[in-house]
């Protein structure tokens, strides 16, 4: 199944029995937005123009990779399916200087829980399970003057160091810590891919604790 159509047939709304809702006779299918949450925690100085060139450039690669990922622009149902999760697409951002400035990354997983557990149950998929976060390095590099940088670092809300570090020291430290830096270019890769696999999977290996390696896609 191509990538547009395996994230198209992810989205489409489950009922309250775990069925897929119907499709009603010359309807459009019933589906659910996509995206992630976006935390700010950087403020202050030029931050502000980098935090909309990023949010603009995150929109930008987007409708990019969507049409660069049709098998054939000429076929009238893949330019459809493009349209469809251009339109779904949504970026939940949170700027908010009293409650996110400098907040640790901890810390943003204690908020971003509490946010899921507020939507009492609501379906969602397991991608939502993720969140991205711009902080001071990530908005440095998005507001060089020549050049820039566009990339986020994605998070899992759901972490808990113990449950990655190894049981076996002579297989080397711990070598996941929770997140990793990605290119913007490769959030619709990311979110197919999480569909199938954990973060833990995809991130580049650290070393010495550093994260050196930024991710760009498995099909890059």
């Amino acid at each position: 199944m191509a990538m547009l159509e395996s994230i198209l047939s992810g989205l489409q709304r489950i009922t309250d029995d775990g069925e897929l809702a119907p499709d009603l006779p010359d309807a459009t299918p019933d589906y659910l937005n996509w995206g992630f949450t976006i935390y700010r925690t950087e403020y202050g100085g030029s931050s502000d123009e980098s935090w909309l060139a990023l949010l603009d450039n995150i929109q930008a690669q987007i409708a990019e990779e969507l049409q660069a990922h049709q098998d054939d622009e000429e076929n009238d149902e893949q330019r459809q399916m493009a349209e469809t999760l251009q339109a779904l697409f949504r970026l939940d951002t949170h700027s908010d200087i009293t409650l996110l400035q400098d907040k640790p990354m901890d810390d943003l997983r204690e908020l971003f829980l509490r946010s899921v557990e507020d939507d009492h149950g609501a379906f969602r998929p397991h991608q939502c399970g993720y969140f991205l976060l711009a902080d001071s390095e990530v908005l440095q590099d998005a507001g060089r003057a020549v050049n820039p940088e566009f990339w986020v670092k994605c998070v899992q809300g759901d972490y808990v160091a113990a449950n990655y570090t190894p049981k076996n020291n002579r297989m080397g430290g711990q070598r996941y810590f929770g997140w990793m830096k990605m290119t913007t270019r490769s959030m619709l890769e990311l979110w197919d891919q999480l569909n199938v696999r954990d973060l833990a999977s995809l991130a580049p290996k650290t070393i010495g604790g550093l994260h050196v390696t930024t991710w760009n896609g498995e099909l890059s």
